[in-house]
């Protein structure tokens, strides 16, 4: 803006007159402080006015405008003519950048309150996947990043700044849900069986009954049955891949990640097990059948292969008290998306508890007595001794519930001597609890060998090697030693009860 204060003839003469000619001229050189001088001549005579009660209009805004922006900003609006007008203009952006925001948000809030109301307890997401159909959209994103779960938070992203790519997806999506999704859904699987005959077809399909009882139940051919089936599975896998339904099931389903049987009966009754035998049949990429669960998995599946696999490595027995802190460990290593307790349903299934066990299949009684020495017996248990074998009863029933044992005791210990190797007199304990190295063993079976005597005492083995035995290894005396050298060379040398000798044939 240039000023214009060139004066003409008199009003020259006028204006150095009042102001003085040394200010005339300062005003004339400097447009910015003439325009600084008018301001502050102005709220003086305004204050003048207040002061001696004078009612003047102009006095009275310059007076409003002060109080109400403050003294010291009307004092640099006086002194930055130039500064404030470009704050007006930045200003004015403002206002209009404000007043386009609360258009919009009026708009968005107008679109929110049409959302049918059925639809505010699904959850948002797998309804913007269904919106989309996997077309690119930021909103997924953008609801995970403000928290936006269900439709009802959708109220939340009306703050946010969006471009206009999402809030053109926003709009859309919320218009999309002016309908009652559920309601749609259901009208239009009704509309897809709406044939009395086929509908009888493929409930008697989904019930179990081959081709040759259907066609003799409806007077067909078997192949006739067969085309009838396999034009509505096209027709439904035609509507799978257009709508995307089993997003919109998920959505409104209590199980995340999944859709039951059980919630397709609570929304769909008797069509239930006609969606859900052409679900198991449908081609979709993005739909697997979950026989763990009882239902379908939705999106990527990959976890639940994941999870098989693992399962497959499991153990055929697991211990009660270990499977939840197990669960929770496989859960932080595939990072699933499902709860602890579908995880756990999925891991257990093919399992049977048995007392304090989980078990895969059904076990011997030598299985159980195996568990249970490893469990409460790792230092060895005393053979031939009424109290241990009463004693050792009770973990089986503890560890595995009512089990059939032999009554006789005898017969009990002979069948732990099987699988057991004596480690103290009478007592014997699993070859997994011998600690020794590979490295000691060769050396005490070297110096064996190497003897000139047919027939060693274990006693004087064990003195031999009793250092290196008491430091490095968990044999302590010369059964322990009798029992591990049986063991692993009974092949090669031949045992007494007090000594071992050298094969002839060696």
């Amino acid at each position: 803006m240039k000023y214009n204060l060139k004066p003409q003839d008199k009003l020259q003469d006028k204006l150095s007159d009042v102001l003085g000619e040394e200010m005339f001229n300062v005003c004339l050189e400097s447009p910015e402080k003439a325009a600084a001088f008018g301001w502050l001549f102005s709220f003086a005579i305004a204050d003048f006015d207040q002061k001696q009660g004078i009612s003047s209009v102009t006095s009275n805004v310059l007076l409003k405008t002060k109080e109400e922006l403050g003294e010291a900003f009307c004092l640099w609006c006086s002194q930055n003519s130039s500064n404030l007008r470009s704050l007006i203009t930045l200003l004015d952006s403002y206002v209009n950048t404000y007043e386009a925001n609360k258009k919009n948000k009026d708009h968005l809030n107008h679109l929110f309150q049409s959302i049918h109301s059925s639809n505010y307890k699904a959850r948002a997401v797998p309804l913007v996947k269904a919106y989309k159909k996997g077309q690119p959209t930021n909103l997924i994103d953008l609801f995970q990043r403000i928290n936006i779960t269900l439709v009802s938070d959708l109220k939340g992203i009306f703050s946010q700044r969006l471009c206009a790519d999402d809030e053109s997806d926003l709009r859309g999506f919320m218009g999309w849900l002016k309908e009652d999704l559920m309601a749609v859904l259901s009208n239009d699987l009704q509309r897809l069986f709406n044939k009395s005959r086929t509908l009888k077809l493929i409930r008697s399909r989904a019930m179990g009954s081959t081709l040759h009882e259907i066609s003799l139940d409806l007077g067909i051919t078997r192949q006739r049955v067969r085309q009838i089936e396999k034009t509505l599975q096209n027709h439904f896998n035609n509507y799978v891949a257009t709508f995307w339904p089993h997003y919109i099931l998920s959505a409104f389903t209590e199980t995340i990640n999944y859709v039951s049987v059980n919630a397709l009966e609570e929304y769909f009754g008797s069509l239930s097990d006609i969606l859900s035998y052409c679900l198991k049949e449908s081609d979709c990429s993005s739909l697997q059948w979950c026989s763990e669960l009882n239902g379908f998995i939705i999106g990527d599946g990959h976890w639940y292969s994941l999870l098989k696999d693992y399962k497959n490595l499991l153990p055929e027995m697991l211990d009660y008290d270990f499977v939840d802190p197990l669960i929770h460990e496989i859960m932080l290593k595939f990072s699933l998306p499902i709860g602890f307790k579908d995880t756990k349903t999925v891991i257990l299934s093919g399992y049977s508890l048995s007392g304090k066990v989980y078990l895969k299949n059904k076990i011997s009684l030598s299985q159980m007595y195996h568990a249970v020495l490893e469990r409460f017996y790792p230092n060895g248990i005393e053979l031939y001794n009424p109290s241990e074998a009463n004693c050792f009863r009770n973990y089986v029933r503890r560890l595995f519930g009512e089990v059939n044992l032999p009554k006789n005791n005898r017969a009990l210990d002979v069948r732990l001597a099987d699988f057991t190797i004596l480690c103290d007199r009478r007592k014997r304990i699993l070859p997994s609890g011998v600690k020794v190295s590979l490295d000691l063993l060769n050396k005490i079976h070297e110096a064996i060998k190497a003897s000139k005597k047919h027939e060693i005492l274990f006693k004087e083995l064990f003195e031999t090697f009793k250092n290196e035995l008491l430091q490095t290894s968990n044999i302590s005396n010369s059964y322990f030693l009798q029992g591990l050298l049986k063991y692993t060379f009974s092949d090669e040398f031949e045992f007494t009860r007090y000594s071992l000798r050298k094969r002839e044939d060696n």
